[in-house]
């Protein structure tokens, strides 16, 4: 025997699964982006310093070369962190539609469960509220960590950029 409970639980679940999905894959996007600009920025930084040697620009006139050098790793530097902040706005951008379309959701979902115990059984706000507080701290926590990840990335380029300028 179903409980009704039970069974709007399980449509709950069916219906906000898609919105879960959306963000785990806006989030692996950005991870993936972020993991292609580290790659991109590594590699410029090996062939540069490669021609750089090859051309002899260390061994004639190091004080010379070194400020050019300087300002075009400023510059690389700043426009890494200008993607990388980039990232990080596409996926608050998607964490925070997915938190409204979870809002939306739950409050359509709570509306419908409430109207349909209204004659035999009362609806525990309190249970339904704590269930989508533990839905939405894992969602955040999860954003959390993503957005870590994108700012230690994003630092580490700053902390660069001001160690290769002095």
């Amino acid at each position: 025997m179903n409980s009704p409970a039970i069974e709007h639980s399980a449509a709950f679940g069916q219906r906000t699964f898609n919105i879960f999905t959306a963000l785990q894959l806006d989030g692996l996007a950005c991870l993936q982006k972020l993991g292609e600009l580290n790659l991109a920025a590594m590699k410029a930084t090996v062939t540069e310093g490669s021609h750089a040697l090859s051309a002899g620009q260390f061994n004639a006139a190091p004080l010379a070369g070194a400020s050019d050098l300087q300002q075009q790793l400023v510059q690389r530097t700043l426009s890494y962190a200008q993607h990388v902040k980039e990232i990080d706005a596409q996926f608050t951008a998607a964490l925070t539609k997915a938190g409204e379309a979870l809002r939306e959701e739950f409050g359509a979902s709570v509306a419908q469960f409430g109207s349909g115990f209204g004659q035999t059984t009362s609806l525990s706000p309190d249970s339904a509220f704590s269930a989508m507080q533990s839905v939405m701290a894992s969602m955040i926590h999860s954003g959390n960590v993503i957005q870590d990840s994108i700012k230690r990335a994003s630092s580490t380029a700053v902390t660069v950029a001001g160690d290769a300028a002095h």
